[in-house]
Protein backbone atom coordinates (compact mmCIF):
# COMPACT_ATOMS: atom_id res chain seq x y z
CA UNK A 1 0.00 0.00 0.00
CA UNK A 2 1.12 3.49 -0.75
CA UNK A 3 2.45 5.77 1.48
CA UNK A 4 0.52 9.10 2.38
CA UNK A 5 1.43 12.35 3.32
CA UNK A 6 -0.65 14.99 4.24
CA UNK A 7 0.43 19.10 3.75
CA UNK A 8 -0.65 21.97 5.52
CA UNK A 9 -0.67 25.28 3.15
CA UNK A 10 -0.87 28.74 4.34
CA UNK A 11 -4.12 29.13 3.49
CA UNK A 12 -5.66 26.26 5.92
CA UNK A 13 -6.01 23.67 3.45
CA UNK A 14 -4.44 19.94 4.14
CA UNK A 15 -3.60 18.12 0.54
CA UNK A 16 -3.14 14.34 1.17
CA UNK A 17 -0.44 13.14 -1.21
CA UNK A 18 0.35 9.59 -2.07
CA UNK A 19 3.71 8.14 -2.93
CA UNK A 20 4.46 7.72 -6.30
CA UNK A 21 6.95 6.22 -8.92
CA UNK A 22 8.83 8.62 -10.47
CA UNK A 23 11.59 8.92 -13.18
CA UNK A 24 15.05 8.13 -11.15
CA UNK A 25 16.75 11.57 -13.32
CA UNK A 26 14.06 13.82 -11.62
CA UNK A 27 14.38 12.54 -8.10
CA UNK A 28 18.62 12.14 -8.22
CA UNK A 29 18.57 16.16 -9.67
CA UNK A 30 16.00 17.39 -6.43
CA UNK A 31 18.42 16.11 -4.20
CA UNK A 32 21.67 16.89 -5.69
CA UNK A 33 20.20 20.55 -6.05
CA UNK A 34 18.76 20.33 -2.22
CA UNK A 35 21.36 18.21 -0.16
CA UNK A 36 19.95 19.04 2.88
CA UNK A 37 17.10 16.86 2.63
CA UNK A 38 18.79 13.98 3.60
CA UNK A 39 18.94 13.19 7.09
CA UNK A 40 22.29 14.04 7.68
CA UNK A 41 22.17 13.05 11.85
CA UNK A 42 21.60 9.49 10.57
CA UNK A 43 24.19 9.24 7.67
CA UNK A 44 27.22 10.32 10.48
CA UNK A 45 27.38 13.83 8.87
CA UNK A 46 27.09 17.04 10.99
CA UNK A 47 25.06 19.71 9.17
CA UNK A 48 25.49 21.69 7.54
CA UNK A 49 26.75 20.15 5.06
CA UNK A 50 28.48 21.66 2.16
CA UNK A 51 28.46 20.29 -1.78
CA UNK A 52 32.06 19.86 -2.70
CA UNK A 53 31.60 17.27 -5.64
CA UNK A 54 28.93 16.97 -8.27
CA UNK A 55 29.73 14.42 -11.45
CA UNK A 56 33.77 14.23 -10.09
CA UNK A 57 35.33 12.75 -12.20
CA UNK A 58 38.13 10.15 -10.62
CA UNK A 59 40.04 7.37 -12.09
CA UNK A 60 36.75 5.32 -12.02
CA UNK A 61 34.75 7.27 -12.74
CA UNK A 62 32.35 10.05 -12.14
CA UNK A 63 30.89 10.03 -8.09
CA UNK A 64 27.38 11.48 -8.14
CA UNK A 65 28.04 13.55 -5.33
CA UNK A 66 30.56 14.44 -2.77
CA UNK A 67 29.42 15.96 0.45
CA UNK A 68 31.40 17.48 3.23
CA UNK A 69 29.63 17.63 6.74
CA UNK A 70 30.73 20.48 9.06
CA UNK A 71 33.80 18.73 11.12
CA UNK A 72 35.33 17.22 7.76
CA UNK A 73 33.18 14.20 7.45
CA UNK A 74 33.71 13.37 3.77
CA UNK A 75 30.37 11.35 2.08
CA UNK A 76 30.29 9.60 -1.29
CA UNK A 77 26.66 9.33 -2.60
CA UNK A 78 25.71 7.14 -5.48
CA UNK A 79 22.54 6.73 -7.25
CA UNK A 80 20.77 3.35 -8.27
CA UNK A 81 18.48 3.09 -11.03
CA UNK A 82 16.74 0.11 -9.61
CA UNK A 83 15.62 -2.51 -7.04
CA UNK A 84 17.62 -5.16 -8.65
CA UNK A 85 20.83 -7.18 -6.86
CA UNK A 86 22.78 -6.61 -9.94
CA UNK A 87 22.20 -3.25 -10.16
CA UNK A 88 22.87 -2.43 -6.48
CA UNK A 89 25.98 -4.57 -6.11
CA UNK A 90 26.93 -2.08 -9.13
CA UNK A 91 26.46 0.63 -7.58
CA UNK A 92 28.57 -0.44 -4.34
CA UNK A 93 31.54 -1.39 -6.25
CA UNK A 94 31.41 2.23 -7.72
CA UNK A 95 31.33 3.64 -4.49
CA UNK A 96 34.26 1.34 -3.15
CA UNK A 97 35.66 2.28 -6.25
CA UNK A 98 35.87 5.93 -5.78
CA UNK A 99 36.88 5.52 -2.37
CA UNK A 100 40.34 3.55 -3.91
CA UNK A 101 40.75 7.09 -5.84
CA UNK A 102 40.69 9.02 -3.02
CA UNK A 103 42.51 7.10 -0.65
CA UNK A 104 46.37 8.40 -0.56
CA UNK A 105 44.83 12.16 -1.35
CA UNK A 106 46.49 15.05 0.00
CA UNK A 107 44.24 17.65 1.35
CA UNK A 108 45.51 20.40 -1.55
CA UNK A 109 45.01 17.68 -3.77
CA UNK A 110 41.49 16.68 -2.86
CA UNK A 111 40.47 20.53 -2.94
CA UNK A 112 42.40 21.26 -6.12
CA UNK A 113 40.79 18.47 -7.94
CA UNK A 114 37.79 17.51 -6.62
CA UNK A 115 36.37 20.85 -4.68
CA UNK A 116 37.39 23.38 -7.26
CA UNK A 117 37.38 21.58 -9.80
CA UNK A 118 33.51 21.11 -9.34
CA UNK A 119 33.09 25.01 -8.00
CA UNK A 120 34.30 25.55 -12.02
CA UNK A 121 32.19 23.28 -13.25
CA UNK A 122 29.14 23.65 -15.37
CA UNK A 123 27.60 20.88 -12.39
CA UNK A 124 27.79 23.52 -9.54
CA UNK A 125 24.89 25.81 -9.39
CA UNK A 126 25.16 29.40 -10.77
CA UNK A 127 26.09 31.95 -8.25
CA UNK A 128 26.46 29.77 -5.40
CA UNK A 129 29.99 29.44 -4.82
CA UNK A 130 32.30 32.94 -6.04
CA UNK A 131 34.31 33.06 -8.73
CA UNK A 132 37.89 31.59 -8.29
CA UNK A 133 36.38 30.61 -4.80
CA UNK A 134 38.53 28.07 -3.00
CA UNK A 135 37.48 25.34 0.01
CA UNK A 136 38.31 27.23 2.66
CA UNK A 137 36.41 30.08 1.40
CA UNK A 138 33.35 27.85 0.84
CA UNK A 139 33.01 26.34 4.23
CA UNK A 140 33.82 29.39 5.63
CA UNK A 141 30.81 31.36 4.54
CA UNK A 142 28.84 27.93 5.10
CA UNK A 143 30.32 26.79 8.91
CA UNK A 144 31.60 30.80 10.00
CA UNK A 145 35.37 31.45 10.51
CA UNK A 146 36.05 30.16 14.42
CA UNK A 147 38.37 28.08 15.97
CA UNK A 148 36.26 26.09 18.55
CA UNK A 149 37.85 22.96 18.06
CA UNK A 150 41.28 21.78 18.67
CA UNK A 151 40.61 19.04 15.46
CA UNK A 152 39.39 21.11 12.44
CA UNK A 153 37.51 20.09 9.46
CA UNK A 154 41.12 20.05 7.56
CA UNK A 155 42.43 17.67 10.22
CA UNK A 156 39.35 15.48 9.96
CA UNK A 157 39.31 15.46 6.45
CA UNK A 158 42.98 14.91 6.06
CA UNK A 159 43.21 11.82 8.39
CA UNK A 160 40.06 10.37 5.99
CA UNK A 161 41.90 10.94 2.91
CA UNK A 162 44.62 8.63 4.46
CA UNK A 163 42.70 5.74 6.10
CA UNK A 164 40.34 5.81 3.47
CA UNK A 165 37.42 6.02 6.17
CA UNK A 166 34.84 7.39 3.85
CA UNK A 167 30.55 7.38 4.11
CA UNK A 168 28.95 5.58 1.34
CA UNK A 169 25.72 6.72 0.85
CA UNK A 170 23.02 4.31 -1.80
CA UNK A 171 19.99 6.75 -2.72
CA UNK A 172 16.89 4.85 -4.70
CA UNK A 173 13.33 4.44 -4.48
CA UNK A 174 13.27 1.24 -2.97
CA UNK A 175 15.52 -1.48 -1.62
CA UNK A 176 15.62 -5.14 -1.21
CA UNK A 177 16.04 -6.96 2.06
CA UNK A 178 19.45 -9.10 0.50
CA UNK A 179 20.75 -4.83 -0.10
CA UNK A 180 19.92 -3.94 3.12
CA UNK A 181 21.24 -7.12 4.58
CA UNK A 182 24.52 -6.76 2.51
CA UNK A 183 24.95 -2.92 3.84
CA UNK A 184 24.74 -4.29 7.53
CA UNK A 185 27.50 -6.91 7.01
CA UNK A 186 30.07 -4.14 6.08
CA UNK A 187 28.87 -1.95 8.61
CA UNK A 188 29.54 -4.90 10.95
CA UNK A 189 32.88 -6.19 9.55
CA UNK A 190 34.57 -2.80 8.30
CA UNK A 191 36.55 -0.95 10.94
CA UNK A 192 35.78 2.52 10.46
CA UNK A 193 33.69 3.68 7.02
CA UNK A 194 30.07 3.46 7.34
CA UNK A 195 27.79 2.59 4.76
CA UNK A 196 23.95 3.87 4.31
CA UNK A 197 21.01 3.30 1.92
CA UNK A 198 18.31 5.90 1.51
CA UNK A 199 15.31 5.85 0.21
CA UNK A 200 14.23 9.12 -1.89
CA UNK A 201 10.58 8.98 -2.48
CA UNK A 202 7.95 11.39 -4.72
CA UNK A 203 4.36 12.21 -3.44
CA UNK A 204 1.82 13.76 -5.20
CA UNK A 205 -1.98 14.86 -4.56
CA UNK A 206 -3.66 17.51 -7.59
CA UNK A 207 -1.35 20.12 -8.22
CA UNK A 208 1.30 19.66 -5.62
CA UNK A 209 4.52 17.32 -5.13
CA UNK A 210 6.78 16.81 -1.85
CA UNK A 211 9.70 14.69 -1.75
CA UNK A 212 11.43 12.74 1.02
CA UNK A 213 14.78 11.40 2.07
CA UNK A 214 14.47 8.45 4.31
CA UNK A 215 17.05 6.80 6.34
CA UNK A 216 16.78 2.97 5.93
CA UNK A 217 17.10 1.80 9.55
CA UNK A 218 18.07 -1.69 7.80
CA UNK A 219 21.07 -0.16 7.24
CA UNK A 220 22.82 1.06 10.09
CA UNK A 221 25.39 -1.62 11.86
CA UNK A 222 24.10 -4.63 13.23
CA UNK A 223 23.56 -5.43 17.20
CA UNK A 224 27.28 -4.84 18.61
CA UNK A 225 28.23 -2.44 16.71
CA UNK A 226 26.87 0.74 16.93
CA UNK A 227 27.28 3.39 14.87
CA UNK A 228 28.07 5.73 18.02
CA UNK A 229 30.99 2.44 19.23
CA UNK A 230 32.22 2.46 15.58
CA UNK A 231 33.21 6.06 15.60
CA UNK A 232 34.68 6.02 19.24
CA UNK A 233 36.76 2.94 18.21
CA UNK A 234 38.01 4.46 14.61
CA UNK A 235 41.61 5.28 15.34
CA UNK A 236 42.01 3.74 18.55
CA UNK A 237 44.67 1.51 17.80
CA UNK A 238 46.43 3.89 15.87
CA UNK A 239 46.68 5.96 19.01
CA UNK A 240 47.24 3.75 21.57
CA UNK A 241 50.03 1.96 19.24
CA UNK A 242 52.34 5.40 19.45
CA UNK A 243 52.03 4.94 22.90
CA UNK A 244 54.82 3.15 24.90
CA UNK A 245 54.40 3.10 28.99
CA UNK A 246 51.29 -0.04 29.39
CA UNK A 247 49.84 0.91 31.83
CA UNK A 248 48.75 4.26 30.50
CA UNK A 249 47.68 2.53 26.95
CA UNK A 250 45.58 0.10 29.08
CA UNK A 251 43.47 2.74 31.42
CA UNK A 252 43.65 4.85 27.96
CA UNK A 253 41.90 2.07 26.04
CA UNK A 254 39.60 1.69 28.88
CA UNK A 255 39.11 4.85 29.25
CA UNK A 256 37.76 4.69 24.86
CA UNK A 257 35.59 1.27 25.55
CA UNK A 258 33.88 2.91 28.11
CA UNK A 259 33.06 5.94 26.28
CA UNK A 260 31.93 3.54 23.26
CA UNK A 261 28.67 3.07 25.40
CA UNK A 262 27.98 6.41 25.81
CA UNK A 263 24.80 7.63 23.75
CA UNK A 264 25.26 11.29 22.38
CA UNK A 265 29.10 10.94 22.37
CA UNK A 266 30.97 11.43 18.95
CA UNK A 267 34.37 10.77 18.69
CA UNK A 268 36.00 12.78 15.24
CA UNK A 269 39.37 11.44 14.03
CA UNK A 270 42.02 13.63 12.98
CA UNK A 271 45.83 12.69 12.14
CA UNK A 272 47.31 12.75 15.39
CA UNK A 273 44.44 12.70 17.98
CA UNK A 274 40.91 13.08 18.58
CA UNK A 275 37.94 15.05 19.49
CA UNK A 276 35.04 14.59 22.22
CA UNK A 277 31.97 15.75 20.52
CA UNK A 278 28.55 15.83 23.18
CA UNK A 279 25.09 16.08 21.06
CA UNK A 280 23.36 19.23 22.61
CA UNK A 281 19.77 20.47 21.68
CA UNK A 282 19.20 23.08 19.37
CA UNK A 283 22.64 23.57 17.81
CA UNK A 284 25.44 21.49 16.64
CA UNK A 285 27.77 19.14 18.55
CA UNK A 286 30.03 20.53 21.67
CA UNK A 287 33.22 19.52 21.82
CA UNK A 288 33.72 18.68 25.41
CA UNK A 289 37.55 16.95 25.40
CA UNK A 290 40.63 16.00 23.33
CA UNK A 291 42.91 13.18 23.49
CA UNK A 292 46.22 13.17 22.17
CA UNK A 293 49.29 10.64 22.20
CA UNK A 294 51.91 11.92 23.85
CA UNK A 295 54.42 14.25 22.25
CA UNK A 296 51.59 15.82 20.11
CA UNK A 297 50.44 18.38 20.24
CA UNK A 298 46.82 19.54 18.43
CA UNK A 299 45.64 23.76 18.03
CA UNK A 300 45.06 25.77 20.47
CA UNK A 301 48.45 23.83 21.99
CA UNK A 302 46.07 21.22 23.62
CA UNK A 303 48.08 17.95 24.78
CA UNK A 304 47.70 14.51 26.27
CA UNK A 305 43.91 13.94 27.74
CA UNK A 306 42.50 17.61 27.63
CA UNK A 307 38.81 18.05 28.87
CA UNK A 308 36.57 20.78 28.87
CA UNK A 309 35.08 23.19 26.16
CA UNK A 310 36.33 26.24 24.12
CA UNK A 311 34.55 29.53 25.19
CA UNK A 312 36.40 32.81 24.24
CA UNK A 313 35.24 36.43 24.90
CA UNK A 314 32.11 35.99 23.02
CA UNK A 315 30.43 33.19 24.98
CA UNK A 316 28.64 29.43 24.44
CA UNK A 317 25.35 29.06 23.34
CA UNK A 318 23.52 26.43 25.59
CA UNK A 319 20.52 26.44 27.47
CA UNK A 320 20.74 27.62 31.35
CA UNK A 321 20.44 23.42 31.99
CA UNK A 322 23.39 23.00 29.53
CA UNK A 323 25.14 25.62 31.52
CA UNK A 324 24.81 23.49 34.82
CA UNK A 325 26.17 20.59 33.32
CA UNK A 326 29.24 22.18 32.15
CA UNK A 327 29.75 23.75 35.39
CA UNK A 328 29.48 21.05 36.87
CA UNK A 329 31.64 19.01 34.70
CA UNK A 330 34.52 21.46 35.36
CA UNK A 331 34.32 21.49 39.05
CA UNK A 332 34.34 17.31 38.99
CA UNK A 333 37.84 17.45 36.37
CA UNK A 334 39.43 20.35 38.86
CA UNK A 335 38.82 17.89 41.76
CA UNK A 336 41.03 15.53 40.71
CA UNK A 337 44.44 14.76 41.68
CA UNK A 338 47.48 15.59 38.53
CA UNK A 339 44.83 17.89 36.89
CA UNK A 340 46.71 21.36 35.18
CA UNK A 341 45.52 24.31 33.58
CA UNK A 342 45.18 23.92 29.87
CA UNK A 343 47.57 25.94 27.45
CA UNK A 344 44.78 27.85 26.03
CA UNK A 345 42.63 30.32 28.81
CA UNK A 346 39.51 29.89 26.11
CA UNK A 347 39.26 26.17 27.07
CA UNK A 348 37.43 25.68 30.49
CA UNK A 349 38.64 22.70 32.23
CA UNK A 350 41.49 20.49 32.78
CA UNK A 351 44.67 18.71 30.93
CA UNK A 352 45.49 15.19 32.32
CA UNK A 353 49.05 14.13 31.80
CA UNK A 354 49.49 10.43 31.23
CA UNK A 355 50.36 9.44 35.00
CA UNK A 356 46.90 11.32 35.98
CA UNK A 357 44.77 9.08 34.01
CA UNK A 358 46.25 6.07 34.99
CA UNK A 359 45.07 7.52 38.27
CA UNK A 360 41.28 8.99 37.14
CA UNK A 361 40.66 6.70 34.33
CA UNK A 362 37.31 5.33 35.84
CA UNK A 363 36.59 9.16 37.21
CA UNK A 364 37.17 10.83 33.82
CA UNK A 365 35.12 8.50 32.55
CA UNK A 366 31.89 9.35 34.66
CA UNK A 367 32.72 12.64 34.42
CA UNK A 368 32.35 12.69 30.38
CA UNK A 369 29.28 10.25 30.90
CA UNK A 370 27.57 13.22 33.29
CA UNK A 371 28.81 15.85 31.12
CA UNK A 372 27.02 14.17 28.06
CA UNK A 373 24.36 13.29 29.80
CA UNK A 374 24.01 16.76 31.07
CA UNK A 375 23.60 18.39 27.64
CA UNK A 376 21.91 15.80 25.99
CA UNK A 377 18.94 17.29 28.62
CA UNK A 378 19.29 20.73 28.18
Amino acid sequence: MARKLMIELPDGTTPMLEQVPSPELPLQEQLKLHPQLLPLDELGLVGPAVVVGRESSLESGKVDLVLLGNGGELALIEFKTGPQNTDFRACLAQLLDYGSDLWGMSLEEFQTRVAEGYFKSPHCPSGSVPTGASLDQVVTKAWGTGVDDAIDWRDRLQAQLRDGTFHYVVVAQRFTPSVLRTLRYLNATMKASRFSAVELVRFTGGDHAAFEARFVAGAEPSKGSSGTAKAVLAGVDELLGRITDDDYRHHLQDLFEGLATVDGLTVFWGTSGCSLRAAVPNRGPLSIGWIFPPGSRGLMGLTDVTLGWYEDANGLVVSDQGRTALGAYRERLESLSGATKPKSSAIQGCTFPPAAVTENAPELQEALRAAVSGLAAG
